[in-house]
């Protein structure tokens, strides 16, 4: 597979990733919306907090999409670090609630999610729990395989770019200067015994 080939396929990758992630926004602020109104100011800290996020991972995306139209791999440097940042956090929090779960800490998972003035059961809390760990574990997943995709594609605008600059520097370098000019300087054939060389040997004999 040619160079030219990889890199519109990672591209194009690189797209579906972003339209993937704006669907996954999409939910979440869906998501916030829904437990504000039913948590009510409890759970506003969370919904600023969720909000924020949301945007700060608009923005990474937006970069990338402009990383892959101008071909620019620097600019994937924010998508790939709010990647990083966001698998951690959902395996961290993952574990913390499987944690909760093990030692009936009930009350902790709900504040953990800031139901805490909200009247809920243990039940109920221990199967939000359940949920929890699945939903952030195959998220992470989901994460850890478009961080692949992206770190490749980064990897390949780079050795790209840099393939590009030194083409045009060696492009710079060699010049076709044409044929020599056809004079008895420079040995023409047609110029016949007029050459400097024939002259001295037409003395020496």
């Amino acid at each position: 597979m040619g160079s030219e080939t990889r890199i519109s396929n990672l591209k194009m990758a690189g797209i579906v990733v972003a339209v993937v992630e704006v669907l996954l926004c999409i939910l979440s602020v869906y998501g916030l919306f829904r437990n504000l109104h039913l948590f009510g100011s409890s759970y506003l800290f969370w919904f600023v907090l969720g909000i924020l996020s949301v945007i700060v991972i608009m923005l990474a995306i937006a970069l990338m999409l402009y990383a892959i139209k101008k071909e620019k791999a620097r600019w994937l440097i924010p998508h790939l670090s709010a990647q990083v940042f966001l698998i951690l956090f959902l395996i961290i929090v993952a574990i913390v609630v499987a944690i909760l779960l093990l030692f009936g800490a009930y009350q902790g998972i709900r504040n953990l999610i800031g139901v805490y003035d909200y009247h809920m059961s243990d039940e109920s809390t221990f199967l939000i729990g359940i949920m929890m760990i699945i939903i952030y574990l195959l998220v992470a997943l989901l994460e850890v395989f478009f961080l692949i995709i992206v770190w490749k594609l980064y990897k390949h605008l780079r050795d790209y770019r840099n393939i590009g600059h030194l083409t045009d520097e060696k492009n710079m370098q060699w010049e076709n200067l044409g044929p020599p000019p056809k004079d008895n300087a420079h040995g023409s054939p047609t110029m016949g015994d007029v050459y400097p060389y024939g002259q001295e040997q037409g003395k020496m004999l």
